[in-house]
This record gives C-alpha cells, sequence and structure tokens, in this order.
C-alpha cells in the first residue's frame, strides 16, 4: 500500500500484478488501484476503512495519515495558548516590517502601540518582582524535584509517543497480550488502581483527593 496526497486528502492505493498476455500485454507489470480517500487532518481510521485493511496496513496508515494529523491538532492546540510561539512570530514579523520599512516609514503611533503591548506581556523578571519577600526563601524539601510534576511530564512524554506511532496500531485479536497493553496496567493500576499502594489512594490518605461516594 501506498499513499498519495491530493489537496487536502490522503489517497491510499493498492497494486494489482497483471500477468504477462493476462490483458492482450507483452510482459507483466503492476497495475494500482484506489482504495480510499481520507481527509488529510484524519486522526482516527473509519471503521469501515479499518475492516477492509490488514494489520500492517493499518499500522501504516495510522503512522502516516493519523498520526501526523494528530501531531499537527496538538500543535495548533499547544499554539492557542503560547505566548512564545506568538511572541516568536511577532519577532519575525517585526523584522519583516523592518525591511520593508526601507521602502516606506511608518507612522511613529503604529511602532508605539507595538511596544506598549509587549509592555503587557509578563516576563520572569516582572514575575520575580511581584513574588513577595515571605514566598521567595524555600525549604529544603521544596527545593528537590517534585515526584508529582515529575511523573505529570513522563506521562505527557508517554501520551506524545503513542500519539506519534511509536507503537503503533493495537491488533485485532490478542490485546491484552501485548507489552503496551501490559505497561499500561500496570501504570493504571499504580496511578488510579483501587488498592491501598496506588498514588490515587496515598493522596485520599492525605486528603487531597476525595474518596468516591463521600
Amino acid at each position: 500500500m501506498y499513499i498519495k496526497t491530493r489537496g487536502q486528502r490522503k489517497l491510499l492505493y493498492r497494486s494489482k500484478w497483471v500477468r504477462k498476455g493476462e490483458a492482450d500485454n507483452t510482459h507483466g507489470y503492476a497495475k494500482p488501484y484506489r482504495v480510499w480517500s481520507l481527509p488529510a487532518d484524519t486522526q482516527e481510521l473509519p471503521a469501515e476503512l479499518s475492516a477492509i485493511l490488514t494489520m500492517e496496513e493499518r499500522a501504516f496508515v495510522d503512522a502516516n495519515v493519523c498520526a501526523v494529523a494528530r501531531l499537527e491538532a496538538e500543535r495548533v492546540r499547544k499554539n492557542e495558548v503560547d505566548p512564545i510561539w506568538r511572541l516568536e512570530e511577532a519577532e519575525r514579523l517585526a523584522l519583516e516590517a523592518a525591511r520593508c520599512s526601507e521602502r516606506g516609514v511608518v507612522p511613529d503611533s503604529k511602532v508605539a502601540a507595538v511596544q506598549s503591548a509587549l509592555l503587557k506581556v509578563r516576563t520572569m523578571s516582572t514575575f520575580k518582582s511581584q513574588v513577595s519577600p515571605v514566598e521567595a526563601p524555600l525549604s529544603a524539601s521544596q527545593s528537590k524535584p517534585d515526584p508529582m510534576r515529575e511523573a505529570l511530564k513522563a506521562i505527557q512524554t508517554a501520551r506524545d509517543a503513542v500519539l506519534a506511532g511509536r507503537y503503533g496500531s493495537a491488533p485485532a485479536e490478542g490485546v491484552r497480550s501485548t507489552q503496551t497493553y501490559k505497561l499500561w496496567s500496570e501504570i493504571f493500576d499504580v496511578v488510579g488502581g483501587a488498592d491501598g499502594n496506588s498514588l490515587m489512594r496515598a493522596l485520599q490518605g492525605r486528603g487531597f483527593a476525595k474518596t468516591r461516594g463521600k
């Protein structure tokens, strides 16, 4: 199977071998035929398509279409709330404006408006100046890496790896025997399992999480 891009769609093709003499041909050749057409932003395989693909084909399409779309959607989602990206774009546009201004100057008020807007951006220096002296000192335990924050980062990294297709797609049968499923089950038990050794139970014991029904 291979994929062609046409506009905002992904076309899935297979090839069929035409033997010599089968269609009055003097030699054998591979004849392509289209299997399906997907929007380029498809994040999950449609059930109808998944049903006609082999396990290898499903993994191939998921890695080359769906995973790419999921990463792009995640990038867009992050950019919606990312001030750094906006400032980088502002810097790029300001440099373009500087080059264009060599052919025609701009009003001082336009530059002043941009400078005024930048002064409203909360930076590290302005944040530190707003922290009260009482809040500034950290205890020895606070200065150490936060295990829960480190766990959050690790889970986010794992999520991104899954979205990027590192583990491919689950087989149609026997998913519980895969290493990926077993790891997820262990993670689930450690984080939110019902036994007393889970993080959730520990937080409930300390009053940071509510017990169901209370």
